[in-house]
């Protein structure tokens, strides 16, 4: 069985990945990100979803799990400091 291989457009790398546009452009330009290939009739570039996935896949091992408050987070801010006795 031939499985096709997907296609996915810039928008649909951001929000598969949850990176901006200038991320993930940095990224490929750094070798640390999957490259766009560009069709050279109509100028449009895409990402191959299997490239895209193997990525994610790739950061998910990598990536630590956070646990309690992240520092600098909304909430992390929104807390009054408290009030010094002098």
């Amino acid at each position: 069985m031939d499985v096709q291989e997907s296609l996915l457009t810039r928008e649909e790398v951001e929000r598969r990945v949850g990176l901006s546009r200038s991320t993930i452009y940095a990224r490929m330009a750094a070798g640390t990100f999957p490259a766009a290939r560009r069709e050279i009739e109509t100028g449009n570039v895409r990402w191959l979803a299997s490239e895209v996935d193997a990525w994610i896949a790739d950061w998910i091992t990598k990536a630590e799990p956070v646990v309690g408050t992240v520092v600098g987070s909304r909430r992390a801010r929104m807390k009054k400091p408290l009030k010094s006795a002098a």
